[in-house]
């Protein structure tokens, strides 16, 4: 009697009707059936199936749906290893200590801040017309992007993040500036750039593609060191045939910054969503603004990162893999508005030719103040966090003007502000 071969079970391409790994690590994410449908676009049934049964929709592609799976669990705090396995047959092996041999699973929480955002933050808003008509405004003067130096809010706090962006332009400086979506990164680029057009200083710009950026090839496309150099290679000579190893592009990009810098140019490399940058990158980085000096002195290179709180934990004093770019780069955080919040708001409504109490009294301001600072639950002596950020605020005035006109008070105060959901 012959015998009959059983092939090996693969644990990486299991069959359908097999558990998978994916269904485990999402609990432990504290991710439900309805989370991940929403984040991925299926139907909670055919989530369900493929988290359990490993078997996926016919008409999709299996490979940019497990692409999405990826990018929610990493959202929520899945380490390199989880996503890894995600796809992979769920073998769980009895745990020491637990005599039932079932697989305990404690739920990691999504850090506080991402949680809090999401329960508190609205969706983009827009004026209504009824509110348009009960003040007679043709535009929304919480809503837009700041077009010129004059319709920017300076308070104090922003004046020294823009002074310190414009050190790294034009005196060479390694700057990271760190902030919320929404806390005015995009408006700070923009006025620099503005102000080095106003001010007529030859500062070459430089900006690397940050399309696709993520700071794993599992997520997307990390950027380089050689990236970096082809990009100011090629903005200081478009001509250029760019060197096709490192040491070639390095000479090939010292060269061209000293003789820009002989003809009277500063150069700056600029850096978006500078918190998907690997931490190799971030090191690069260092050694790049260190080597490229006139003379062995003299900085020919600003390099200015732009990123959301994901850089600062990457730029952490206690880790030790980025101890060398923390001691030479200058970390600034764009803080909430905090006590500038009625004078801001006060600043958006006389854009629109209104002032404030027009639209809101002191009371409803301060109920703002209230909805947009959270506690984070489940830490101890947890303090107040503020989400008083432009981009928030704006959507909650606007939400809060259109309640204010579907109820009818003629402005809107704490009692309208509490009702907006």
């Amino acid at each position: 009697m012959s015998a009959v071969l059983v092939p090996a079970f693969d644990r990486a391409n299991p069959p359908e009707g097999r558990r998978i790994e994916l269904s485990v690590i999402a609990s432990e994410l504290g991710l439900g059936v309805r989370a991940l449908a929403d984040a991925t676009g299926l139907s909670r049934s055919a989530v369900s199936r493929i988290m359990v049964e490993n078997i996926w929709p016919a008409r999709e592609d299996r490979v940019e749906l497990q692409a999405r799976f990826r990018a929610v669990c990493a959202e929520h705090g899945a380490s390199e290893a989880d996503l890894e396995l995600l796809f992979h047959a769920h073998v769980r092996k009895r745990q020491f200590g637990n005599p039932t041999g079932k697989t305990r699973i404690v739920p990691r929480p999504a850090p506080p801040r991402q949680q809090e955002i999401t329960d508190v933050l609205l969706a983009k808003q827009t004026l209504s017309p009824e509110a348009r008509r009960k003040w007679s405004l043709p535009v929304n003067p919480f809503d837009g992007e700041v077009e010129s130096a004059e319709q920017m809010f300076a308070s104090g706090e922003i004046r020294f993040v823009r002074e310190v962006c414009w050190q790294a332009a034009v005196n060479a400086r390694f700057v990271a500036v760190v902030g919320e979506s929404g806390a005015g990164k995009t408006t700070l680029l923009a006025d620099l750039k503005e102000r080095i057009a106003a001010e007529r200083k030859q500062v070459l710009v430089v900006e690397p593609s940050v399309l696709g950026m993520e700071d794993t090839e599992s997520k997307g496309m990390p950027l380089k060191s050689g990236d970096i150099l082809h990009a100011i290679v090629a903005t200081l000579d478009p001509l250029a045939k760019v060197g096709q190893t490192m040491e070639r592009r390095t000479r090939q990009a010292e060269k061209l910054l000293a003789g820009s810098m002989g003809a009277g140019n500063s150069h700056l490399v600029l850096i978006e969503e500078a918190h998907s940058l690997p931490i190799a990158t971030l090191k690069h980085l260092k050694r790049l603004h260190e080597r490229m000096r006139l003379n062995g002195r003299k900085p020919m290179l600003g390099i200015l990162l732009l990123g959301q709180p994901e850089l600062k934990a990457k730029l952490d004093d206690k880790r030790h893999d980025v101890r060398e770019v923390v001691q030479r780069i200058e970390l600034v955080e764009l803080q909430p508005l905090g006590n500038d919040l009625k004078p801001y708001l006060q600043h958006r409504a006389r854009l629109a030719g209104r002032e404030l109490a027009e639209l809101i009294d002191d009371s409803g301001v301060e109920a703002i103040r209230e909805r947009l600072t959270v506690v984070p639950p489940g830490l101890r002596n947890a303090q107040p966090m503020s989400l008083l950020y432009p981009l928030a605020v704006n959507n909650m005035m606007t939400a809060v003007l259109n309640k204010t006109a579907q109820l009818g008070p003629p402005v809107a105060n704490r009692d309208v502000v509490r009702l907006v959901m």
